[in-house]
C-alpha cells in the first residue's frame, strides 16, 4: 500500500482493514481547536463531497499548548483520530487527513502516522515586483495552497509596489498592494498558521525608487536611463543601491518602512539587500578604498536591524554579498537571520555551513527555476531543490525558503512553479523523501487529481525543451536558417508543444489546480510553440513570417484576458507593446541593421 501524499510523512506503519465512513461521518472537537476552525471547516466540505452512507466518526484534538508542529493520525476501522502537538500540529495533521481522503475517499486504509516537519522554517517566495501584482484573491489563494502542504512562511518581494502613503509617485502607474490587501493577507494567513514576512528591497535592487527626480540624488551611482519606463528590462534587473552613507537616504528608508511594516503582524522583516552590484564604484568609492565594501554593508545591516526592532521585528536579508566577503561574517549581528541562495544543479550547497557555523539563523534559498523562461526548468528546480534541502539538514539550518522570480518583466506563468513549490514543500518537512517517482505521483494526485502521474510527466516535458528561453521570441529571429539537425529537433519540439497545450488543457479542475491554473499551463506550451516558430522563421517566406506575428498577436490577447483574470494590470500594457512591436516587425518585413536582443527590451 502506497501513500501518495505532500509532503511524505517522517513514519507510516499500515494496520488492518479500512476505516469506512460517508458523508454524514462526525467530527468530534477536544480542547483547544478553535484556531483551526477553517481547516475543520474545509474537512467538513471535503466529507460532503464523498460518497457513502456510513457514519464513522473522525476526532481532532489538541494535546498541548507548544507550536512543535508534530501531530499523529491513527486510522482504525472504527474511527479516525487526528492528535495536535499545539495548533499548529494539529492543523498539519488535519491537512494529512484531507489528502488520505483525496487519495482513498472515506475507504482509508488502517495506518498510524507520526509526523514532525525537519525545518522550523518552511517558506514561499513570490516576486511580485517585475510587472506581475496579483490581486488579494489570487494571494489568499496562494496561501490556501500553501498550508496544505504544510508551508508556514510566505515572504511577498517589494522593490516599489507599494502604496506608499508618504509618497505615492513611487508605485505611480504599477497598480500596487495597499496596506488594506496586505493586513488581509496577513489575517488569513495567520488562520492558516503562516507568517506573512515583509520583504522590501532596502538597499540594492532600488532602481525604480532612485530613477526618481527626487530621489536620484541618493544612489550609489545615478540611475543610468532616462527614467523608469525608458529603462530595458536588463537595467531594471540590475537595479540601483542606495548610498548608505547618506542621512538622507536613511530618511527615506525610515519613512518607507514605518508605512511598509505595520501591515505585518510577524516577528521577522526582510530587507534584501542582495546583489549590491554598485556598492563602492560612485559615491563611496573613496571609503570602500578604504575601509572594504563589507565594511559599508555591515554599517548598512546594523541600520536597518535598529529600524526593524522599532517596529517589534528582527532583520533577514540575502547572503550572497557576504560570501563574497566571508571575514565579515562574524560581524553580523546575533539575531539576525542570513538567507543562502544559489539556483543552479551545481549550486556550492556547502556553502551555507559559513553562516550556520557563525552561530547564525539561515534558510537555504533554492528557485523553482522560472525565471528567464516561458516554462520552468523543471529538472533543474528538482536537483537544486533537493540540493540544498539535504545540505542545509545536514548542516543544521532553520529553514528552507524556496524562491520564484519574475526577471524580464515576469512573463512566466505562475501556474508553471506548481512543481518546484510542492517540491519545495515536501523536502522542507522531510529532506530524507524521494524527490522523483514518489513526489510525482504525489504531486499529480494531490495537486490535479491525477493518479496516473500524468500530470507530472507534462511539467517534465514541458519543462526541458531546451528551447525555454524569454524573451526569445520578441527579439528578430536568426539571420540564417538552423542546421538540418537543429531543424529537425526543433520541429520535434513544436510539434511536442503543441500537444502539450491540449494535454495540459484536458487536465481535471481541482481545489488546487483551477481554470486559471489550467488556462495558464496551456498558455506557457504556446509560448514554447511560438520560441519554435521564431527559430524556424529565419531564412522563411514573408508569408510565414506574417503568419507568426499574426499568431503573436492573437497569443498577447488570450495571454492578457488570463493575467488580468489573477492580476492586476500592472506590467500588462509593456509586455502587450513588446508583442505588438516583434509582431510588426515579422508582418512588416523590417530588418534591422542591429538585431533587436533581450537587453534591448522593453
Amino acid at each position: 500500500m502506497t501513500f501518495h501524499l505532500l509532503p511524505q510523512p517522517s513514519s507510516v506503519k499500515i494496520g488492518h482493514g479500512r476505516f469506512q465512513g460517508g458523508r454524514d461521518t462526525s467530527i468530534v472537537l477536544v480542547g483547544g481547536t478553535e484556531e483551526n476552525l477553517p481547516a475543520v471547516q474545509a474537512l467538513r466540505a471535503d466529507l460532503r463531497n464523498c460518497s457513502g452512507t456510513r457514519e464513522g466518526c473522525i476526532t481532532l484534538e489538541t494535546r498541548t499548548n507548544n507550536t512543535a508542529e508534530s501531530y499523529s493520525l491513527n486510522v482504525t476501522p472504527g474511527r479516525i483520530e487526528v492528535i495536535g502537538d499545539g495548533g499548529p500540529g494539529l492543523f498539519y495533521g488535519i491537512q494529512t487527513l484531507r489528502q488520505l481522503i483525496r487519495q482513498f475517499g472515506l475507504l482509508i486504509p488502517a495506518c498510524t502516522i507520526r509526523d514532525r516537519p525537519a525545518f522550523a522554517h518552511r517558506g514561499y517566495y513570490l516576486d511580485i515586483s517585475r510587472g506581475r501584482v496579483p490581486r488579494l484573491e489570487t494571494l489568499l489563494e496562494l496561501a490556501d495552497t500553501l498550508a496544505s502542504l504544510k508551508i508556514n512562511q510566505l515572504q511577498l518581494y517589494v522593490e516599489h509596489v507599494f502604496a506608499f502613503r508618504f509618497d505615492p509617485a513611487i508605485a505611480r502607474g504599477t497598480d500596487p498592494v495597499t496596506p488594506a490587501e496586505l493586513r488581509a493577507l496577513d489575517r488569513h494567513c495567520r488562520e492558516r498558521h503562516i507568517e506573512l514576512v515583509p520583504s522590501l528591497a532596502c538597499f540594492g535592487h532600488m532602481g525604480r525608487i532612485l530613477s526618481l527626480p527626487r530621489y536620484r540624488k541618493l544612489a550609489e551611482v545615478e540611475w543610468p536611463a532616462r527614467d523608469w519606463e525608458h529603462a530595458r528590462w536588463i537595467q531594471r534587473l540590475r537595479g540601483a543601491t542606495i548610498n548608505p552613507c547618506m542621512p538622507e537616504a536613511r530618511r527615506l528608508l525610515r519613512r518607507m518602512l514605518d508605512d511598509f511594516l505595520p501591515a505585518f503582524s510577524g516577528g521577522s522583516f526582510n530587507m534584501c539587500g542582495d546583489e549590491t552590484y554598485d556598492l563602492g564604484k560612485g559615491a563611496n568609492a573613496r571609503k570602500v578604498r578604504r575601509r572594504g565594501a563589507a565594511t559599508l554593508y555591515l554599517d548598512h545591516v546594523r541600520f536597518l536591524r535598529r529600524e526593524a526592532a522599532r517596529h517589534g521585528k528582527a532583520l533577514m536579508f540575502w547572503g550572497d554579498v557576504l560570501q563574497h566577503h566571508p571575514e565579515a561574517i562574524p560581524g553580523i549581528p546575533a539575531d539576525c537571520t542570513v538567507l543562502d541562495w544559489g539556483y543552479e544543479r551545481n549550486t556550492d550547497f556547502g556553502k551555507i555551513a559559513r553562516f550556520v557555523d557563525a552561530g547564525l539563523s539561515t534558510y537555504a534559498c533554492p528557485s523553482t527555476r522560472g525565471y528567464r523562461v516561458v516554462f520552468n526548468e523543471v529538472e533543474e528546480a528538482r536537483a537544486n531543490i533537493a540540493g540544498y534541502a539535504r545540505e542545509a539538514v545536514r548542516a543544521g539550518a532553520a529553514g528552507l525558503l524556496t524562491t520564484d522570480w519574475g526577471d524580464m518583466g515576469h512573463f512566466n506563468m505562475p501556474s508553471c512553479s506548481l512543481h518546484g513549490l510542492a517540491l519545495g514543500a515536501a523536502l522542507s518537512w522531510n529532506p530524507g523523501s524521494d524527490e522523483r517517482r514518489a513526489f510525482d505521483r504525489a504531486f499529480s494526485l494531490q495537486l490535479f487529481g491525477d493518479a496516473s502521474g500524468k500530470a507530472a510527466k507534462l511539467f517534465r516535458l514541458a519543462g526541458t525543451t531546451g528551447i525555454a528561453g524569454w524573451p526569445m521570441m520578441l527579439t528578430d529571429p536568426p539571420d540564417a536558417p538552423p542546421a538540418r539537425r537543429r531543424r529537425a529537433k526543433v520541429l520535434r519540439t513544436l510539434d511536442l508543444a503543441e500537444e502539450l497545450v491540449q494535454s495540459f488543457d484536458s487536465l481535471a479542475k481541482t481545489r488546487i489546480a483551477r481554470r486559471q491554473t489550467i488556462e495558464e499551463l496551456a498558455l506557457a506550451c504556446e509560448a514554447l510553440a511560438l520560441n519554435a516558430q521564431h527559430i524556424l522563421v529565419a531564412g522563411a517566406s514573408s508569408r510565414d513570417r506574417r503568419a507568426l506575428g499574426r499568431r503573436m498577436l492573437n497569443f498577447a490577447r488570450s495571454y492578457g484576458k488570463t493575467w488580468l483574470r489573477a492580476h492586476k494590470r500592472s506590467g500588462l500594457p509593456e509586455l502587450k507593446r513588446a508583442f505588438e512591436r516583434a509582431a510588426k516587425r515579422l508582418v512588416e518585413g523590417n530588418v534591422h541593421a542591429r538585431p533587436v536582443t533581450r537587453g534591448d527590451l522593453p
